[in-house]
Order: structure tokens, then sequence, then C-alpha cells
């Protein structure tokens, strides 16, 4: 049953779906990803409910212990849907659990219960296309966007800042956010009450359909190298699980959506987010030429 993103009470998934056993062993909110991609996948809609504000966005009750979000093709955001879809493959491809599984969906119009007018792109069948999310049962704003708290952290990441031991793992999650988002090429993130937490503190990197937009010029190029210069920290493994990221690999990692016929990223999108990859390990190869690797590269 859908409880309601944002409620400060811990809503614990059901022991069946905490003790999963996952095949790939990776885990969101202690249930197997597996299990939660077949329930956004497949489950049966009981309920919905608008609650998108900049964009369309539904809360969808499914038949069982897990929930979703609906984010459709609209007229006002188009295909950025995808976007969340993406974003969760190149998280698993960081070796990362952090963003909300996402796959594609089609959805009657009906199921939706759509109005006359409506902003939501219905295809010529009279269904929908859109993203499944998975819906996070508690979160609760980590104010790390708010000026002081984004002092306290930018002093964490610079080379001469203090980090004491206390402080590492906020750390390392606000420094591979700013990688994430420097390779999704999210805009969104810092316009407000973008980065919320779990009931456990963890960050979630969720609202992600700013990401992959396209052209990508240079101005946008400068504005993200001017977020990621915010950190002179990073995950070792990240970065080098950047690295490694190929056309091929990410081509791969994006067609296990499922839908072939409506690929997750397009041959410019996946251009430009690798060019933003060239664009960070050159900036990470300059601090590690300057500082030293064990440095720069400090966290696990």
């Amino acid at each position: 049953m859908l409880i309601g993103s944002g409620l400060l009470a811990l809503v614990a998934p059901r022991a069946a779906l905490a003790q999963s056993a996952p095949r790939s062993g990776r885990m969101f909110n202690n249930i197997a990803e597996e299990v939660i991609l077949e329930a956004i996948r497949n489950g049966r809609i009981g309920s919905r409910r608008p609650v998108g504000s900049t964009s369309v966005n539904y809360a969808c009750d499914l038949m069982g212990d897990i929930d979703m979000a609906f984010k459709p093709k609209s007229a006002s955001h188009g295909e950025g849907f995808l976007g969340e879809i993406a974003a969760f493959r190149l998280n698993r491809m960081l070796g990362l659990s952090r963003v909300p599984p996402a796959c594609s969906r089609v959805i009657p119009r009906a199921t939706l219960r759509l109005p006359r007018e409506t902003p939501v792109v219905v295809e010529r069948d009279g269904t929908v296309r859109g993203a499944a999310i998975y819906w996070c049962p508690v979160i609760r704003d980590s104010r790390i966007d708010q000026e002081r708290e984004r002092t306290r952290w930018q002093g964490w990441l610079r080379q001469r800042g203090t980090l004491a031991a206390a402080d590492r793992t906020r750390a390392e999650e606000i420094s591979t956010l700013l990688v994430f988002d420097t390779l999704t090429g999210n805009w969104d993130r810092w316009s407000g009450a973008n980065v919320p937490m779990d009931a456990a503190g963890r960050l979630i990197y969720m609202d992600n359909n700013g990401g992959f937009s396209e052209p990508w010029g240079d101005r946008m190029q400068s504005s993200a190298m001017h977020n990621l210069r915010q950190s002179q920290k990073f995950s070792r493994s990240v970065i080098e699980r950047a690295r490694a990221l190929t056309d091929a690999s990410v081509r791969a990692e994006m067609a296990l959506d499922g839908d072939p016929a409506h690929p997750v990223l397009s041959p410019t999108q996946l251009a430009s987010m690798l060019r933003r990859r060239d664009a960070l390990i050159a900036y990470v190869d300059d601090l590690v030429r300057r500082h030293g690797a064990d440095n720069v590269l400090c966290f696990g």
C-alpha cells in the first residue's frame, strides 16, 4: 500500500521482501532490485493520484507491498522521463545503489483516468508511455542544498579542508552525487529540495529527469564542471568505473530496460555523456598529479 514520500515515520518493507535473495546481489531499501523491477514493471495499479509539481507525475498504489511513481511522456517535458531510467542504469554501472529502480512501462489511458484536457501524451492505441519508478516510502530533506550546509561540506571536500571520521560517509555521498550529476548532465539538482535522504539518513539520488538534456553545449558543460569543482576528493571505485565506461558498455546496460523500440539514450545523448565523462576524468587526473592519488581518491 502506498504511504507517501516525505513521511517522517519509518515504514519498513515486509520481511518476505527484505529477505529476498537477489540474483544480482543488488538491493535498494533492503529489497532485492529484481523484486522491485518486477513489481513496478508489471504490478497491477489499484489507485493513482497526481503528485507532480514542475513535472507530470503520479503516485500509483500497486497490488502488493511495493508501490511506484509514474512519470509519463508529456507535452511539457517530452521524453524527459527516460532520464530517470538512464540514471538508474548508470547508477548500476558505477556500482551504486542510490537511484530508485526505474523502468519503461506502458499504461492504458483509462487506468490513469486522465481528464479530457491533459498534458500527458496519449499514443494512438490509447496508451501512455513513461517511467515506472520505485516509490520510496520514506524520504526526508537532507538540507545539503542550503547555504550553511553547502559551506560546511564544501570545506570537507577541499584538499586543505578538514574531514572528521564522523562526516566521511556524508562527504562521500555528496562527492559521488557531484560526479553522478556531471555524468548525467543534471542541471536541476540544486534548484531546491532535490537531494533527499531515506529513513536511515542515506542520500537518495532521485528526480533525474533533468539529466541527459540535448542539445548539450559549451555553456552547459561549463556549468556542469563548475558544480563538479566543489569537490577535490572522490571515491576511487566510482572514478575507476566512470573511466571504464564505453559506448558499447553503456548501450548494453541501457538495452536491459527491455524496450528496444524506444531506446533509453539516443546516440547524441550517449556521446554527450561520454564527453562529460572525459572532462570529469581530466579534472580528477589533474588533481591527482597535483595532490597525489591517495589524497584525491580518498573514499573507497
